[in-house]
C-alpha cells in the first residue's frame, strides 16, 4: 500500500521468511556458520535455538537456498508434534519416498534403502527437524537410532535440530545422553544489538530501493530497539505498521513518539503482555509503552511514606466506616448487604482494581467496599496511583500507629474488631498471607462473619517467615479460598483442607496488568523525570531492574552492604535501575555504599507510580528482586527474574515462569546474570488462568457462594 508512496520497489518488512532479505548479523553469521560446519562434517547432530522471532526459519532456508543439490538432499519437518512412528513417516514423505507398508520395521526399511541408494549415488542426506522443541522424548530417540544408518563408514543421514530455547532444557535430560555425545555443534541465536537493529532497518529498506524517504531520526531507531529487544519479526511488524503509519499521514519524516504511538497501538490490539514493550537484549518479549504526547508533564508524583499518625483518614465525598478515633459524616447503609475486601499493599491494591471493575457489571453480587490500612514505612495510597489504576477511593483509610510488627497487628485487629462489630458486612475478603489479612481474618472469625480468602494456598515451606504462619492460618480460618494456581491446591489439601471449599480462579495480578499496558511509560522518561540519564539504556546488552520490598533485608544495613557490592560488580556488565524504598535510599547513602558506582552503571531511584513501575520491568533485561508480586509481574512480562531469596511461595514462577531463586550467593547471581547478557535467560510461559479475566472467574464463584449463603430476608442489591 505505501510502497508506491515513498518510492520502493516493494514491501520490505514482510513477517515471512525471505533469503533475499537475510542479514548478516553476528548472531545470523556464526549460526550460519555453524550450519555449514554441520553440513562438512556429514554427521551427527547439529542444534540451533532462539527465540520466537529471531529469524531461525529465515536462516535455515538461507542455508537450503546456497547449498549444492547435485550432493545434498534436503528435506525439512517443520510440523513437530509428533510421536516416534509418525516422525518416520513425516521424514519419508519429506524425502519424496512413497510408503511401503505401515508397520515400523517396514517404515525403517523404506528409509534405510532410500539413504543407501543416495549414498551410492555420491549424495548424502540432511534432516532438517524445525520447531524441534515440542518433538516427545521418543521422537527424539527415533532420530539418534536414525543416525546409526551407515554406509561403509559414511553416515547415511545428518539430523539439524532447530528450536526455541526450550530445546536446550529438553537435551540436557539424563535421558538424552546418548544424542547429546551425538551433538557436533550447537548454537544459540540471541537478539541483536543496537547498532545492529539500525543496520538490520536500513538493509531491508535498501533492498527495496529506499533512498531515506521516510527519513528515520535516530531516536527512532533507538525507540524501535527498545520496543522490539533486536528480534528480527518484532522489528518486522513494527516497521511495517510505522511506514503504514506514516504514509496514511502523508507525511515523510519518523520520530521517537511516532515509534512509541504505533507500537503502543500493536501492544492495544494484540492485547496479550507477553507481546508487550521488550527489554534490551531480547530479554523478554514484553513490550510496554505509552504515547509520548500524553506523557504527564513535569516530575512525578511518587509513592511516599504515610504519616506516622494513629487516626483513621475520612475521604471526601466517599461513604466511612468509622471506629472509637472517628465520627463519619455519612454513615454506610447497614440495611444493604456488602463484602468487605481488606487491602494494606501495593499488592492487594492492584488486586482490588480488577475486582471492582467486576463487580461493578454484576447483578448477582453484593455491594463491594474496600478497606486499606496504612502503617508507617510501608505502602501509601496516594491519588495519583489510583488514577492510574482506576482505583476509586477506599471506603475507609484505617492507619495503624508505629511499633513492632505485632503492636502493628494488635492494633489493628482492635480497630478492625469495633468496624465489623459495628457494621457487620456479609463476608470479608482477605487476601494471601500479610499481617492485615490475618488480624482481618482473626477480628472476623471470632464474631462469625464469614472469610473469603484470596490467593489461597500459596507457601513457601519456611516456617519461619511470619507470612507463612499469617497465609495457613487465614487458609484456615477462610470458608472459600481461591486459588491462583494448581500448585495451591496441593498445599492445602496435604493441610487437611476440604476440597469443596476451594476453587481454581488464577491471578488477579494479570487482570491490572492488562488493561495498564496502554499506560506504561517508557523508561527513558521516567529516568529523566527523576534526572538520571536515558544513556543508561542504551547499553547494548539490556539493563537490570532492582526491586527490594520496604522491610527485612532491604533495611539491614550489612545484608545491604553485601548486596549492593554484588550490583556493583553486575553493573560493569549491565546497568542497573534500583528503585527502592525512601528507607532503603536513606540506608544507602548515609552508608556511601554506591559513591563508587558511576550513574552510567547504576540509577537510584524512588518508588514509582505502577504505570512506570511496569515500563521498567516491561522493557529490562531482567529482574532482581525479593518481592514475590515482582516475580508474578516478571513472569507475566516474560522477563527473567532472580530471586534474591531461597524461597518463594510463587512456585509456579519458577515452575513455569521467568522465576530463579539465586538467593544471596554472589557467584549464582553472576551467572545467571552471564546467562541472560549471553542467551537472553530464562523462558518460561504464563500458567494456566494468568490470562486477565480472573475478575470475572472470582466473581462467578463468590455470586456461587452468596447465593448459598446470603440471608433470606436480605434482598441483594444491583
Amino acid at each position: 500500500m505505501y510502497e508506491s508512496y515513498f518510492g520502493l520497489t516493494g514491501a520490505p518488512f514482510l513477517l515471512n521468511p525471505d533469503p533475499s532479505f537475510f542479514f548478516d548479523s553476528r548472531g545470523h553469521s556464526s549460526a550460519l556458520s555453524y550450519l555449514k560446519f554441520g553440513l562438512y562434517q556429514a554427521e551427527g547432530f547439529i542444534v540451533v535455538t532462539g527465540d520466537i522471532g529471531a529469524g531461525k526459519t529465515t536462516l535455515v532456508r538461507t542455508l537450503l537456498s546456497d547449498i549444492d543439490h547435485e550432493k545434498v538432499v534436503a528435506a525439512q519437518l517443520v510440523s513437530t508434534q509428533l510421536e516416534a512412528g509418525d516422525l518416520l513417516r513425516s521424514a519419508i514423505t519429506a524425502f519424496g519416498v512413497p510408503l511401503k507398508g505401515q508397520s515400523k520395521a517396514e517404515l525403517i526399511a523404506t528409509l534405510e534403502a532410500y539413504l543407501t541408494l543416495l549414498a551410492t549415488q555420491n549424495k548424502r542426506a540432511v534432516l532438517i527437524v524445525d520447531e524441534a522443541q515440542n518433538l516427545s522424548r521418543d521422537a527424539i530417540e527415533e532420530l539418534r537410532m536414525l543416525s546409526n544408518f551407515q554406509f561403509g563408514n559414511q553416515a547415511l543421514l545428518q539430523s539439524f535440530l532447530i528450536g526455541q530455547p526450550e530445546l536446550r532444557d529438553m537435551l540436557l535430560s539424563r535421558s538424552l545422553e546418548q544424542l547429546r555425545q551425538r551433538v557436533i555443534a550447537s548454537y544459540h541465536l540471541g537478539p541483536m544489538d543496537r547498532e545492529e537493529t539500525r543496520s538490520y532497518i536500513e538493509h531491508r529498506l535498501r533492498k527495496v530501493g529506499w533512498d531515506q524517504r521516510p527519513h528515520f531520526d535516530d531516536d527512532a531507531f533507538d525507540e524501535i530497539y527498545q520496543w522490539t529487544s533486536g528480534i528480527p519479526r518484532r522489528i518486522n511488524l513494527l516497521c511495517n505498521r510505522i511506514l503504514l503509519a506514516t504514509f496514511l499521514a502523508e507525511g515523510n519524516e519518523i520520530t521517537a513518539a511516532d515509534v512509541a504511538r504505533i507500537a503502543l497501538e500493536i501492544r492495544a490490539e494484540i492485547g496479550e503482555a507477553t507481546l508487550s514493550p521488550p527489554p534490551a537484549m531480547g530479554a523478554s518479549p514484553a513490550h510496554l509503552a505509552s504515547d509520548a504526547t500524553s506523557l504527564p508533564q513535569g516530575m512525578p508524583s511518587h509513592l511516599s511514606m504515610p504519616t506516622l499518625t494513629d487516626s483513621v483518614q475520612a475521604l471526601p465525598t466517599q461513604p466511612q466506616f468509622r471506629n472509637e478515633l472517628f465520627t463519619p459524616t455519612v454513615h454506610v447503609n447497614t440495611d444493604q448487604a456488602f463484602l468487605l475486601l481488606i487491602a494494606s499493599s501495593r499488592t492487594c491494591c492492584i488486586r482490588a482494581a480488577a475486582l471492582q471493575k467486576a463487580f461493578a457489571s454484576r447483578q448477582d453480587l453484593p455491594a463491594l467496599k474496600w478497606l486499606m490500612i496504612d502503617a508507617p514505612g510501608r505502602f501509601e495510597l496516594t491519588s495519583d496511583w489510583s488514577e492510574h489504576m482506576g482505583l476509586r477511593a477506599p471506603d475507609v483509610q484505617m492507619r495503624v500507629p508505629a511499633g513492632t510488627p505485632v503492636a502493628q497487628t494488635a492494633d489493628a485487629m482492635r480497630q478492625l474488631d469495633h468496624i465489623l462489630g459495628e457494621y457487620r458486612p456479609a463476608a470479608v475478603i482477605v487476601q494471601n498471607g500479610d499481617d492485615a489479612a490475618m488480624a482481618a481474618s482473626l477480628a472476623a472469625h471470632r464474631q462469625g462473619i464469614p472469610i473469603l480468602h484470596l490467593e489461597a494456598g500459596l507457601r513457601s515451606f519456611d516456617r519461619s517467615r511470619p507470612q507463612e504462619i499469617n497465609a495457613m492460618m487465614c487458609d484456615h480460618m477462610a470458608d472459600l479460598l481461591l486459588t491462583s494456581e494448581w500448585v495451591a491446591h496441593d498445599n492445602l489439601t496435604r493441610e487437611g483442607i476440604s476440597a469443596d471449599r476451594v476453587v481454581f480462579a488464577g491471578n488477579l495480578m494479570m487482570d491490572t496488568m492488562r488493561a495498564m499496558l496502554p499506560q506504561a511509560s517508557p523508561p527513558k522518561y521516567t529516568l529523566r523525570q527523576f534526572n538520571q540519564s536515558p544513556d543508561l539504556l542504551k547499553a547494548g546488552r539490556g539493563y537490570g531492574v532492582v526491586y527490594l520490598q520496604g522491610q527485612g533485608p532491604s533495611q539491614q544495613v550489612q545484608a545491604l552492604a553485601e548486596l549492593s557490592a554484588i550490583l556493583k560488580s553486575i553493573s560493569r556488565d549491565m546497568p542497573l535501575i534500583w528503585v527502592a524504598s525512601e528507607t532503603t535510599r536513606a540506608l544507602i547513602q548515609s552508608n556511601h555504599l554506591l559513591n563508587d558506582a558511576p550513574a552510567s552503571q547504576i540509577a537510584l531511584l524512588p518508588i514509582v507510580p505502577y504505570f512506570k513501575m511496569m515500563g521498567l520491568v516491561g522493557t529490562a533485561a531482567c529482574v532482581l528482586t525479593d518481592s514475590s508480586t515482582v516475580q508474578e509481574e516478571a513472569t507475566i512480562l516474560g522477563v527473567p527474574c532472580l530471586t534474591l531469596h531461597n524461597y518463594t511461595e510463587r512456585r509456579i514462577t519458577v515452575e513455569q515462569g521467568t522465576n530463579i531463586a539465586v538467593g544471596r550467593n554472589s557467584s549464582l547471581i553472576h551467572r545467571a546474570v552471564a546467562e541472560i547478557i549471553r542467551g537472553g535467560g530464562k523462558k518460561g510461559r504464563l500458567p494456566k488462568f494468568w490470562d486477565g479475566m480472573t475478575a470475572s472467574r472470582v466473581a462467578d464463584h463468590l455470586a456461587a457462594w452468596w447465593k448459598q449463603h446470603q440471608p433470606r430476608t436480605m434482598v441483594t442489591p444491583s
